[in-house]
């Protein structure tokens, strides 16, 4: 019996030492280290295609303009993430408007059959995850920005050129591994200016939109 206990007593102080002479962290490392490794900042970069759905022209002065400024886009994210939950960054691409241009048939103001708008958006990204393993983590994202119109058919036709506006984008999607989907509405502000410098009407665009994407 007191073999046993001096044996006990003998396991119990080497456990204790042992313990006393671990490297500063160790422990901690090894019972958060996948928590720790998700908290240091990192590079990201986030890589979308998505289709913007159309919509209608909410004009100050004309009301509601049935059209479809319906629109294809490729956008690159740049930025940070701070920890498993955040991240933010900075977001640029290229929007294509294809669709039927349904606009003001007034004799003093035509206006093209279809839309031909090449944009560039420049806007602040942050998203929120919401991780529920390593591999899978819902997320809710905005954008918020600036759209540049680099070119349209309104002035190579003649019509007078369209400025962009204000740039928004809401929603909510899930990453996968390095790949992630989403589902949202964007927001676009533009104006129709005539050949004579003349303002036509301001007018936004609340569509929703789709996209896939991958990040790096």
């Amino acid at each position: 019996m007191k073999r046993s206990i001096i044996a006990l007593c003998v396991a119990l102080f080497t456990s204790v030492s042992a313990f006393a002479t671990m490297p500063a962290g160790s422990y901690d490392e090894e019972l958060h280290g996948a928590d720790k490794q998700h908290n240091k900042l990192k590079h990201q970069v986030d890589i979308n295609v998505g289709y913007i759905a159309g919509g209608k022209l909410n004009t100050k002065n004309l009301g509601k303009i049935k059209t479809n400024l319906a629109r294809p886009y490729v956008d690159v994210v740049y930025g940070a993430r701070f920890n498993k939950f955040l991240f933010a960054g900075i977001g640029t691409g290229v929007q294509y408007a294809y669709g039927e241009c349904n606009l003001v048939h007034l004799s003093s103001a035509p206006s093209p059959d279809t839309w031909g708008m090449i944009s560039i958006p420049l806007y602040a990204s942050v998203k929120g995850y919401f991780p529920v393993s390593r591999l899978v983590a819902p997320y809710i994202g905005l954008g918020i920005g600036h759209n540049f119109v680099a070119g349209s058919n309104f002035s190579k036709e003649g019509y007078g050129k369209i400025k962009g506006g204000l740039y928004c984008k809401f929603g909510a999607g899930v990453t996968v591994g390095k790949f992630n989907v989403s589902l949202g509405l964007a927001s676009q502000s533009l104006k129709w200016i005539n050949p004579n410098g003349e303002v036509n009407f301001s007018a936004g665009n609340n569509a929703g939109y789709i996209e896939i994407g991958v990040k790096f």
